[in-house]
């Protein structure tokens, strides 16, 4: 699976990235709203799009308007952010969106959310398509455990 995460946190991108190795998923980490819509238009394999409610001030819903193209539209858009208010979420669940998650996260949550409606709209057999196993050791899967935990640590300091 391919997917696009628009969030100026590194961090983030870290613990998705870790996660999306398990499957053999790439995360397309993206830090401007410009460069985002370039690749949205040239890139028609993208299976998610993550992200934060704004990216350099910008806010990222933008990116919905460039995903009217048939080809597009059946991309889950979850929105990921540490704080959301109701007005924001009843915003977000108008425009459409597959999902609306809140930092801290559960990365596993972010992938089951795209699988999830990815399957809906495109099939069980496309996700099988795109989905990659491998075989992981028990310490690779250590190491991601110790990263999640960090990272979960360091979005609590953060607050």
């Amino acid at each position: 699976m391919r997917i696009l995460l628009l969030d100026e946190d590194k961090a983030t991108y870290e613990v998705l990235n870790e996660v999306a190795q398990l499957s053999g998923s790439e995360i397309i980490h993206i830090t401007s709203m410009e460069e985002a819509k370039e690749f949205v238009k040239q890139n028609t394999d993208i299976d998610g799009i993550v992200a934060e409610q704004r990216l350099k001030g910008r806010p990222t819903w933008e990116i919905i308007n460039y995903m009217k193209d048939e080809h597009l539209k059946l991309i889950p858009f979850i929105i990921l952010s540490e704080k959301l208010t109701p007005d924001e979420r009843e915003f977000y669940e108008h425009l459409g969106v597959a999902a609306i998650l809140e930092k801290p996260f559960n990365p596993l949550e972010v992938f089951t959310e795209i699988l999830e409606h990815l399957k809906e709209t495109k099939g069980e057999e496309y996700i099988k398509e795109r989905l990659e196993e491998e075989e992981v050791d028990k310490n690779a899967l250590s190491k991601i455990v110790e990263k999640l935990i960090s990272f979960l640590k360091s979005l609590f300091k953060r607050k």
